[in-house]
């Protein structure tokens, strides 16, 4: 994980309005999100690893799941995961776990090398994201 320094980083606005400015320029919510907050998600690659950047959010009046909930930016950060490629073996055929399961565990789920190339990348999108939300 590579932490990003922005301006995007204590910046408060609604959700709706985040939304509005971020999925545009290719962000969307990831699925890990809780009421109380989330992140937003830009897939840098999606070959052998996949590289990510992700902008936390955390609701500072009101709940994610409600109109009009306010939300505070935090650091924005490059992340890789590395999924195993093939059929989990100790997956169970038969049970309905083995259709979500079927997968093999990450060799390395959270990897902690990130090519320059997406480094250098990360940053010019964090800058259009402080673009688009009009940070200054």
């Amino acid at each position: 994980m590579i932490q990003i320094d922005s301006s995007l980083n204590g910046y408060q606005t609604t959700l709706y309005k985040l939304e509005t400015a971020l999925k545009p320029i290719g962000f969307s919510i990831g699925g890990g999100w809780e009421y109380d907050h989330g992140y937003f998600d830009y897939p840098l690659s999606k070959e052998g690893c996949y590289y990510y950047i992700r902008l936390p959010f955390t609701a500072t009046e009101g709940e994610l799941d409600r109109e009009g909930v306010e939300v505070k930016l935090g650091t924005p950060f490059l992340l890789g995961h590395q999924y195993e490629d093939g059929v989990d073996k100790d997956g169970e055929i038969g049970n309905i776990s083995a259709s979500f399961n079927q997968f093999q565990s990450p060799k390395d789920s959270d990897t902690e090398e990130i090519p320059e190339e997406y480094e250098k990348l990360g940053i010019t999108i964090i800058k259009r994201a402080e673009l688009a939300v009009q940070v200054n």
